[in-house]
């Protein structure tokens, strides 16, 4: 297996963390409240409220795109983006069913108690909302090069970005989702640019 094959099959595993963890930590806090044959609503919200498991998750999908627009040569870079942007719509996609499918069961034929449950989870809600969010920006074209003067800082800014939600939101939830988009926005133009513009310059050279 080659280096390049490994990292796909690394960058994978990571986005599939978001659903292992709330899986994982739900399961926990079942056994610990009693394992009964219904969901318990408390167990949905614990799971979808919790920022533990949304940072993780978050970083964890983070790390997978920055390794893999790592990775990928300049030449192809253009076509890794695209194939990453629809990845992350994939995996909001995923988020917002499972959430679904974990209100409706802990809730039974209560459809009101179920869109409660689903709206009140908080997480459920923000994660799906994030990965459309960084999809959009990483597959459509941007222009501010100013901004794109260090990878390093983009890395920087886009650990920030679940910080943000779990630091400040905790306190005052839309300053932090504010602040959580705007790290979001500029870590990707930051770090995504500088990759973009070289891969333009480098295919030029070529055709000419």
């Amino acid at each position: 297996m080659s280096s390049r094959e490994r990292n796909e099959d690394i960058a994978t595993l990571l986005y599939m963390v978001p659903f292992a963890v709330s899986g994982v930590y739900g399961l926990a806090v079942w056994f610990q409240q009693g394992i009964s044959a219904i969901l318990p609503s408390r167990v949905y919200l614990a799971v979808t409220q919790s920022p533990e498991v949304f940072v993780i998750g978050s970083l964890a999908v983070l790390a997978g795109v920055v390794m893999e627009i790592h990775e990928t040569d300049a030449t192809q870079r253009r076509a890794m983006v695209g194939s990453l942007g629809t990845t992350l719509q994939t995996i909001a996609v995923a988020s917002v069913f499972f959430a679904l499918v974990g209100t409706f069961y802990s809730n039974g034929a209560n459809v009101a108690a179920a869109v409660g449950d689903f709206m009140g989870g908080k997480y459920n809600l923000i994660f799906p909302a994030i990965m459309i969010l960084m999809s959009y920006l990483i597959t459509v074209p941007l222009r501010f090069s100013a901004l794109a003067k260090s990878k390093t800082l983009g890395l920087v800014l886009l650990l920030l970005v679940p910080v943000a939600i779990y630091e400040v939101g905790k306190r005052q939830i839309y300053v932090g989702l504010g602040l959580a988009f705007a790290l979001l926005i500029i870590g990707i133009m930051t770090y995504i640019l500088p990759e973009r513009e070289k891969g333009a310059e480098e295919a030029l050279a070529r055709a000419t």
